[in-house]
């Protein structure tokens, strides 16, 4: 999948546009850990947060907030 799009950005701007493109992918759509996560909603205001199910780097959890 990479390779085509990579070759469409290229065609599209220039090399140095793909490289942006896929350094932003990089750092705005790789998940975060969940701890990190699960930190976050502390940090929110959540008063407590809790992990429903994990599986590999799946993960449902979530969080109660007091009014």
């Amino acid at each position: 999948m990479w390779p085509p799009y990579g070759d469409y950005l290229t065609q599209l701007k220039n090399e140095e546009y793909q490289r942006h493109v896929f350094a932003y992918i990089e750092r705005e759509d790789t998940p975060r850990s969940l701890l990190f996560q699960l930190d976050l909603l502390r940090a929110c205001g959540f008063e407590s947060a809790e992990v429903l199910h994990k599986n590999g780097c799946f993960a449902a959890f979530g969080g109660i907030k007091a009014r």
